[in-house]
C-alpha cells in the first residue's frame, strides 16, 4: 500500500499502529519486539495535522542531521477502506513536530506483542552482564599491538563501593561487526558482586600485581566493572590483567580465586 495524501473526504474511525521497542518479557530477557496497537475514534488532531501542506523553500535550508522516525500508522474509515498516509514535512523534510504530537497522543490499545529479536537473555538481564563478548585479553598477545603506558597506580580513584564480576568461558572465534578483530568469544558463565573485605583484598591486588611478559593460553576470563572503566583478568593460564591505560599485569591465584569462589 503506497502513502498518499489523505483524501479530502476521508472520515476516520479508527487509528492502527505498528511500533518496535524494546521490552523485558518475563522469563525469556529482554527482547525487541513490534507492538500492535490501535485507536477507535475520529481523531480529528491528527486528521487536521495530516491535511496540513508541506513546507518548501527557495533557498537551501540550514538543517540538523538528526533522523527522525515514524512509527508506521494506518488510517481506517467506516467502511473499512484503509489508507496509509503521508505525514506532512516542515522545510528540512521532517515532520512537523505537533503532527508527531497527535500521532504519539492518541489513546491506543495494545492489540498484540510480537517478539523479533532476542537481546539480552534472562540469564544475562539478571546478571547485568554480556550474554557474549570478545575476549580483548587475547589481542595483547599479537605482535601488532603497542603495549599502552600509565602514571597512574590505581585505575578506579576513588575506589568502588561494589564491583560487578562477570565470568566468561571462551567458546569459539567468529569474526563480525562487534568483533572486528576476530577475536575469540566468550559467553556468559556467572556473575557476583564484591563488596566489604573481598572486594578491598581484590583491590589491593589489583593496584600491586606486577607487570606480566606471559602469554599462555586461557579458556576463561572475567570484566571487573565497578561501573566505569571496566578492566580484564584471565582466570586460568597467566592470570594476567588489564586495566585502562596500563601494560599487562599478573595476578596471584589467591587473587583470582576471590573472583571465582
Amino acid at each position: 500500500m503506497p502513502r498518499q495524501r489523505l483524501p479530502y473526504d476521508f472520515v476516520a474511525a479508527q487509528v492502527i499502529r505498528c511500533r518496535w521497542e524494546s521490552r523485558y518479557l518475563s522469563g525469556r530477557g529482554r527482547w525487541e519486539v513490534v507492538i500492535q496497537e490501535h485507536t477507535d475514534g475520529p481523531a480529528d488532531e491528527l486528521m487536521t495535522e495530516l491535511r496540513r501542506r508541506s513546507e518548501s523553500s527557495l533557498f537551501p535550508p540550514i538543517c540538523t542531521m538528526e533522523a527522525i522516525f515514524v512509527d508506521y500508522f494506518v488510517l481506517v474509515d467506516p467502511s473499512g477502506r484503509a489508507v496509509l498516509p503521508k505525514m506532512p514535512t516542515g522545510v528540512c523534510g521532517k515532520p512537523y513536530p505537533s503532527a508527531l504530537n497527535a500521532l504519539r497522543s492518541l489513546p491506543y490499545q495494545v492489540d498484540e506483542q510480537i517478539p523479533i529479536q532476542s537481546l539480552e537473555s534472562e540469564k544475562s538481564f539478571r546478571a547485568g552482564c554480556h550474554d557474549q563478548y570478545p575476549d580483548v585479553l587475547q589481542r595483547f598477545g599479537r605482535l601488532d599491538v603497542t603495549p599502552q603506558t600509565s602514571n597512574h597506580p590505581r585505575s578506579w580513584n576513588p575506589p568502588p563501593e561494589g564491583l560487578r564480576v562477570c565470568v566468561f568461558r571462551i567458546e569459539n572465534k567468529t569474526a563480525g561487526r562487534l568483533n572486528p578483530m576476530d577475536l575469540p568469544i566468550g559467553r556468559l558463565e556467572s556473575s557476583r558482586i564484591l563488596k566489604g573485605s573481598s572486594l578491598r583484598a581484590l583491590l589491593t591486588a589489583l593496584d600491586t600485581a606486577p607487570a606480566s611478559d606471559c602469554h599462555d593460553h586461557h579458556t576463561r576470563f572475567a570484566i571487573l566493572d565497578p561501573g566505569f572503566r571496566e578492566a580484564y583478568v584471565e582466570l586460568d593460564g597467566c592470570h594476567n590483567l588489564l586495566r585502562p591505560g596500563e601494560n599487562l599485569r599478573r595476578l596471584t591465584s589467591d587473587a583470582v580465586g576471590v573472583l571465582t569462589q
